[in-house]
This record gives C-alpha cells, structure tokens and sequence, in this order.
C-alpha cells in the first residue's frame, strides 16, 4: 500500500507539473480578455510528447538566434545546482544538529538567550549575507593577494565553497529552531528519565538516545526548508554566475523547456524524500531503546 501512495504521488505531482507547464499559452490570451484553451491542450500534447522523446528536443534562450540540442547540454545544469542543492541541505542539517547538542547542554536560562540570538540571526535577507561573504573574500584578497576560494564561476573553473555556504546558512538556522525545539520535546520523555535515573551522562543521552528520534522528525518536517533553499537557489547561481538549472529555467520561455526543467527539480528531490522517509521510518523509536 505504501508503494502505492507513493505511486499515486508521483503521477498527481507530475499531472500537476505538465499542466502547469501550458500556463503561460492559456494565460497569453488575457490581454483580450479571453483564455486560450485550444492552444493550451496543444501545448500539453507536445509537452506529454517531449518528456516521451526528449533527444529530439532544441533550445533557444531568450534573445538568442541559434537553436541548439538541450540534451546532453541539460545534464551539467542539472548536476552543477543539485550538488550545491545537496551539499547545503546536509551541511546546514549536520551543523543544525551540532549545534542543537552544543545548547542542550546548557541549563534552560542560557538556552533561551542562545536560541534567541539564532533566531534574530534567520531575520537577515540571505542576499545581504552573500554579498558579505563575497566582501570578506575580496577584502581578504586585497590585504594578501591570496585567493582562498572563488567568488564566482567561470567557463573553465567552477565554484562550490562559497555557493554552499552562502546558501547554507540561513536554512542552518531554520533547521536548528526545528531540531532544538524536538530535542526539548524528546528530553521530556520516560525513556529520557530512565536513562537519567539509570546514570547515563547528558552528552550520552543526547548523542546516543535522543538524536536518532529527533534526526527523524526534522528530516520529516525539513522538506519547507528545502523549498525555502530552492527559491534562493536562484538568487545563488545569479550573483556566484553559476550556469545552473534555475537560471536556465528563467533563460527561456519555451513551456516544454520550462516544464522538463522543473521535472529535473521534482524528481531527484522526490526520490529523496521517499527513499529517505522508507529508511527513516524503519528505525523510527529506536532511540527510546535502553
């Protein structure tokens, strides 16, 4: 039955993709004060039909001339936003948690004033913490006349570090407010008593106990955070010039395109998900085991 539901997901998410892929022709008959159904479910056919036979299909981006092949040229794209996707999901998850431990080892006062300082952290535009990140570099290269890392991407060398950590830091502090709030719950549990009263130590209760169940909730509630990192996923690969997904996407207006594209989003974070809630769920409690 699980299967099932995550079959029957996959199709309506994918429905609703493809229709939302013929918007922008239903929509372009607006100025008339009319909408453009006939050539609306044509453009859904040839969408149906280009996701069945994508080798066929050609680009042009916006104000270009030439038409070129968009596989295998889609691919790189791809990979090149998804590794920076991933690598900031698990790096803001891996230091959220850190950071929850380092707090819960603290009574309740000093807990609350560390949280509330995070918490006035996450109320800054993540376009004023990559410009700053870019500063510090610049500075650094104007003082030394050493670059420690690139600022931006180029045709012959692309950048990671700094897009990673540009893009990791806000959603560290949304995962952290998640994760401290469910280590809170967790510390009030029986099972958490008992390891106390048997005379385990706090780090080995919250290392060994406490995180297994807690690492499940947050991955479970973490999926906000990941639309949140993809909305500025964008903003990211703008001013890192990074040759992404997301810019291609605004690079054409081609609802083929655009849809194929979005599916190259949908898809790898899908499987994610599912995969990660099926392993998840099978060692669900297990942290309440003395």
């Amino acid at each position: 039955m699980k299967i099932l539901h995550i079959i029957k997901n996959f199709i309506l998410s994918a429905a609703g993709i493809v229709l939302m892929g013929g918007l922008p022709v239903l929509m372009s008959g607006l100025a008339n004060k009319e909408l453009q159904w006939g050539e609306y479910w044509t453009a859904i056919k040839v969408i149906l039909h280009a996701i069945f036979h994508p080798s066929e299909l050609t680009y042009k981006v916006i104000g270009g001339q030439k038409e070129r092949d968009l596989f295998p040229y889609l691919w790189e794209p791809i990979q090149y936003s998804l590794t920076v996707l991933f690598s900031s999901f698990f790096l803001a998850m891996l230091v959220a948690v850190f950071l929850t431990i380092f707090t819960m080892m603290f009574s309740e006062r000093i807990r609350q004033s560390i949280k509330f300082g995070f918490y006035l952290l996450e109320s800054l535009p993540d376009l004023l913490i990559i410009l700053l990140l870019q500063l510090v570099i610049l500075y650094y290269y104007k003082q030394s006349g050493e670059v420690i890392v690139g600022i931006a991407a180029t045709y012959e060398e692309k950048v990671y570090l700094l897009p990673i950590l540009a893009l990791a830091i806000l959603p560290t502090i949304q995962l952290y407010r998640l994760t401290i709030l469910t280590f809170e719950k967790e510390d009030k549990k029986d099972y958490v008593l008992l390891a106390k009263s048997i005379g385990f130590g706090r780090l080995f209760i919250l290392i060994v106990h406490i995180l297994k169940n807690a690492v499940i909730t947050v991955f479970f509630q973490s999926k906000k955070t990941i639309w949140f990192m993809l909305s500025n996923l964008f903003v990211v690969e703008l001013l890192f010039n990074i040759p992404g997904i997301t810019r291609f996407l605004m690079s054409t207006i081609q609802p083929t395109l655009f849809t194929l594209a979005l599916f190259s989003i949908f898809i790898p974070l899908f499987l994610f998900y599912n995969v990660g809630e099926f392993v998840l769920s099978r060692k669900a409690n297990r942290g309440e085991e003395l």
